[in-house]
């Protein structure tokens, strides 16, 4: 789990770079000024799966399937001018889910 700032993809180069140039990961560390262990877990995940990128992280697990967000997304675009609320309720009685408006709203956004 990450706990601070990441690290430019340009600096994880450098030390890529730089440790395949036979520089210790310590003074590595010294001149970027990045702890011993960040830059050991840098050198790690290249050596492992041959990219630098972090890996992307899973957040939040969707309320609603790709089948009901399909269904959501029609119904929405039936019912334009419907207000929020009242496409909560809709989508609780259809799909038998809790959705709350705040939900509602980032499926409306992210889908135009």
């Amino acid at each position: 789990m990450a706990r601070g700032r990441a690290t430019d993809l340009a600096v994880r180069n450098q030390i890529i770079q730089q440790h395949q140039n036979g520089i210790s990961q310590l003074q590595i560390g010294r001149t970027f000024r990045l702890a011993q262990s960040t830059v050991c877990s840098i050198i790690k995940r290249f050596t492992t799966t041959g990219n630098s990128r972090p890996e992307k992280t899973s957040g939040w697990k969707l309320t609603l399937s790709d089948r009901e967000a399909c269904l959501f997304r029609r119904h929405i675009r039936k019912n334009r001018h419907m207000a929020v609320a009242d496409l909560v309720t809709c989508s609780r009685q259809s799909f038998v889910k809790t959705i709350s408006e705040a939900s509602t709203r980032r499926y409306i956004k992210r889908h135009g």
